[in-house]
């Protein structure tokens, strides 16, 4: 008879391992788990069943199958990739397979018989005993991760399981090690934590950018909006605060006469060192950047007191900026309203600094006073209301319909483009211009232009190839340039190839700096709009050819019909012409309501025109393919 062998490796070919597995899922164990059975099964074959004595009563098994039965987990073991081992009491190896001997590069006989700490760096080994102390104790199953170092220096990160093995009387008689190599998932796994946190970072830094301003530091609108309501949320009925919005008024000239480096510098010296007197006033306060040169300041208390104000304004006036040069001083001017604010002015708070933004503009331009107390809302808010709730429902039921407005050669009349032209059933297009010029309501002007550029994206841009010309406002180019996921920037940058984006002249002024980096980086074709009625200054024009910001120059038609009887006006516009030509700027002449004013727009060499002469409104749905 054969003597006595140890059956204990398994090594699994993909068969037999796919049938372990399938056995695995019948019995509801885990692999490693039957494999544990499977080996007490072994053990019990090993010491009962090859027996002499248990022999001569079993007939009927084989010599041959005596043979395999102790060979075949052996075959099992030593095909699977995952190391297995087994050691006695005394915590001695008695078996490894063929994937254990590989991970330390030796045969299995030189391992066989030792314990951990005579083939394994101290470190490891005490690990290892550790865990098997564990088991033992504890009688059943313990995990744990070891750390290995392959014998060409790599490192091997294991994921163990030891179970002790029971023979058939209960009695632990040795214990089982089976380990999957996961270093390629912990490496996986670290990766995707480096990945989280440099996202995490990025979230952060984004929420930032969003929440604060890159020049002063302080909150932007949104932010500031959020926190003033959060304050007064917290006000008794009857008490209030006081919100300050405040503007640097003489920032544009600051910028014309030493750069918008040194008008940065202005906003952030300025808002710095009322942020520092604000503190050491001992006010409790929010300060934010509303945009452009506008600043609001939430001051917690009631303090609308002219002599508080009038001190607060010469502590302004006080404020000395060092020019770029070091030789003289720049003194900000400031225009700001004031008024008080309660809880239940939350809900109307936007509504609110539009007010007070509108009553900037008449202070700035009337330069009378610097600040005003406001208490009573103006006619033009009231009527501002009323048009946008018409607006609003006329966007809602379907009244809104845009038209196109040609555009002509004025050589030979052929049609060059159209411009897209808001269209309202209940407002006139006069009244909707005033409204969408001269108050800034940020919710109806994103409604009206996602809504426009929704409609020419689908209707209009695929049925023409010529050029589309449309007004971008103030409001979204906010949101091009913060927002280059919204859905209004999207669609701009869908049709931009084809369509021309006109800015008034006050917009072109006031975000002369955002206009430029999103042109640059959307690559968008910009033009002028009613040039001749605005504030553009010989400064903002020369930038304007010098960083070839414009493709298009559309004259403002009163300029050009004031232009026909006066010569002077008409040599002025002539040379606005001839600029426009040397850079390659295209002109468009507009209001071109009758023969003589075609001629005399020719004549002067507008490139193209517009007008009820050259050709009458077009609805969308009229445009042919």
């Amino acid at each position: 008879m054969a003597a006595k062998k140890t059956v204990l490796s398994i090594a699994i070919d993909k068969d037999l391992l796919a049938k372990l597995k399938q056995l695995s899922t019948e019995k509801g164990y885990s692999v490693s788990k039957l494999i544990s059975k499977l080996l007490e099964e072994a053990l019990y074959l090993e010491e009962n069943v090859f027996k002499d004595e248990i022999y001569k009563n079993i007939d009927w098994l084989s010599e041959e199958w005596k043979d395999k039965l102790q060979v075949l987990f052996t075959k099992v073991l030593d095909t699977t990739p995952d190391p297995i081992w087994i050691k006695d009491l005394n915590l001695r190896i008695i078996y490894v397979n063929q994937a254990f001997a590989d991970i330390f590069g030796i045969n299995k006989e030189e391992i066989i018989g030792k314990s951990d700490i005579e083939f394994l760096p101290p470190e490891v080994a005490k690990e290892c005993i550790y865990s098997d102390m564990k088991a033992l104790e504890s009688k059943s199953s313990s995990h744990s991760i070891e750390k290995v170092k392959t014998p060409d220096g790599k490192e091997v990160i294991l994921d163990v399981i030891k179970t002790p093995i029971y023979n058939r009387t209960g009695k632990i008689i040795a214990i089982l090690g089976i380990s999957r190599d996961i270093t390629e998932f912990i490496k996986i796994q670290e990766e995707l934590e480096k990945k989280n946190k440099e996202l995490e970072e990025a979230y952060k830094k984004l929420r930032e950018f969003y929440e604060y301003d890159v020049v002063t530091g302080l909150y932007k609108k949104g932010k500031l909006l959020e926190l003033i309501k959060e304050a007064l949320s917290q006000l008794e009925e009857d008490k209030n605060h006081t919100l300050i919005l405040m503007e640097v008024s003489n920032l544009t000239h600051a910028n014309e006469m030493y750069g918008y480096e040194f008008g940065s510098t202005l906003l952030k010296k300025f808002s710095k060192l009322l942020k520092e007197k604000l503190e050491e006033a001992g006010f409790d306060f929010v300060f934010g950047k509303i945009g452009g040169n506008k600043f609001g300041l939430l001051i917690k208390g009631d303090v609308v007191n002219r002599n508080v104000l009038k001190k607060f304004l010469n502590f302004i006036k006080s404020i000395r900026i060092t020019t770029p040069d070091e030789e003289s001083f720049f003194v900000p001017k400031i225009t700001f309203v004031v008024r008080k604010v309660s809880k239940k002015d939350i809900p109307d708070l936007e509504k609110i600094l539009l007010q007070m933004e509108d009553i900037i503009s008449h202070l700035r331009e009337s330069g009378r006073r610097s600040f005003i107390i406001m208490k009573n809302q103006p006619t033009i808010y009231r009527r501002a209301i009323e048009f946008e709730k018409r607006i609003r429902k006329d966007i809602e039921e379907g009244r809104f319909h845009p038209y196109l407005r040609p555009i002509k050669k004025t050589e030979d009349l052929q049609t060059a483009g159209y411009e897209v032209v808001c269209g309202f059933e209940s407002l006139s297009e006069k009244d909707v211009c005033n409204l969408l010029e001269n108050i800034y309501l940020e919710n109806t002007f994103r409604t009206v232009d996602q809504k426009l550029f929704e409609i020419i994206k689908k209707k209009v841009y695929p049925k023409t190839d010529k050029l589309l010309f449309t007004r971008l406002r103030q409001t979204t180019i906010d949101r091009i340039y913060n927002l280059p996921d919204d859905r209004i920037t999207k669609d701009i940058l869908y049709i931009k190839d084809r369509t021309v984006f006109m800015l008034s002249e006050n917009t072109f002024v006031n975000s002369y700096s955002t206009i430029q980096e999103v042109k640059e980086a959307y690559n968008l074709k910009l033009c002028l709009d009613n040039f001749g009625a605005g504030t553009t200054s010989i400064k903002m024009l020369t930038r304007m050819v010098e960083h070839n910001l414009f493709q298009y120059l559309r004259i403002n038609r009163t300029f050009i019909k004031t232009s026909v009887y006066s010569p002077k006006r008409k040599r002025i516009l002539r040379g606005v012409l001839n600029i426009s030509s040397e850079f390659g700027i295209k002109t468009i002449a507009t209001g071109i309501d009758n023969e003589d004013l075609y001629n005399f727009a020719k004549e002067l060499g507008f490139d193209f025109a517009e007008g009820d002469f050259l050709g009458k409104i077009i609805e969308i749905d009229q445009l042919k393919d």
